[in-house]
């Protein structure tokens, strides 16, 4: 992959136990996009994704900027399946600012939406596993994905999530890599990198990037999106947005065990 330009993030993800056949998998993570209307700047992500190859592009919600959204979005979301095409397909999970008519209006455009629980895909060691923030059973992932089948140690378990707190879930699950949004990376950051806000409960210098609990990886998206902090316009500041786009290798896992936290590599 070349180096990074314009929107599109490149990064190389290290697991020791990465089946041999997904050596140099690609992954593309879209995640808070936050739509209000279709803009060029759509119009470059789509265009960018299609000169990449890749073998799955997945979701993690904030499609949408408010409720009366989901027209604007459906629009950008067909386009998106309509022009790039990923080997393994699409796969996604909404978020908080996601609306249940929206959920409908994008249900059948060949996006696979995996609510909570986990999916095997066909014909690839892979299990996906899938927190949803759209309904009511929206607080019981951890136990319905803990209750679940056991996860199959041959695979590549990949969770979908939209809040980052779910690491200790993806981590008492055995996952290997969790992919989440939500934090926008702060959006709004100090020269030094520290994150004014980050609404979670994760340390502000830990805000977007990949980090590591235990054996679990979690790669946080800055997301593509704004929303309006009260008392200043939509904006991002030392925080651009970005599409992480994953390769996976064979090779030790990036970071060391431990219980703690730890930040294995800042974007």
């Amino acid at each position: 992959m070349p180096l990074a330009y314009g929107l599109i993030h490149p990064v190389d993800l290290t697991l020791h136990d990465l089946p041999a056949e997904l050596q140099g998998l690609r992954i593309a993570h879209l995640s808070d996009m936050h739509i209000s209307r279709p803009t060029p700047r759509h119009d470059r992500l789509i265009s960018q994704l299609t000169s990449l190859r890749l073998d799955l592009v997945v979701l993690t919600g904030d499609y949408m900027m408010r409720r009366s959204d989901g027209a604007a979005a459906a629009q950008v979301f067909k386009q998106l399946v309509e022009e790039v095409h990923p080997r393994l397909g699409f796969f996604g999970v909404f978020g908080n600012h996601d609306s249940s008519d929206f959920a409908q209006q994008v249900a059948d455009i060949g996006i696979h939406w995996l609510g909570t629980g986990v999916h095997d895909l066909p014909d690839s060691p892979i299990q996906l596993l899938g927190i949803d923030q759209l309904g009511d059973d929206a607080d019981d992932g951890a136990a319905i994905l803990l209750n679940g089948d056991p996860l199959k140690p041959d695979k590549l378990r990949l969770m979908l999530a939209h809040y980052p707190s779910w690491l200790s879930t993806a981590a008492d699950l055995n996952v290997d890599i969790l992919l989440a949004g939500h934090t926008h990376g702060g959006q709004i950051r100090l020269p030094s990198g520290l994150a004014i806000s980050n609404s979670c409960d994760l340390p502000r210098n830990m805000s977007s990037g990949l980090l590591r609990h235990r054996d679990t990886l979690i790669a946080i998206s800055r997301g593509l999106g704004e929303v309006g902090i009260p008392g200043i316009n939509k904006l991002r500041i030392f925080c651009p947005p970005h599409v992480p786009v994953y390769t996976l290798r064979q090779g030790p896992t990036l970071g060391v065990h431990t219980s703690n936290l730890v930040r294995v590599m800042r974007w």
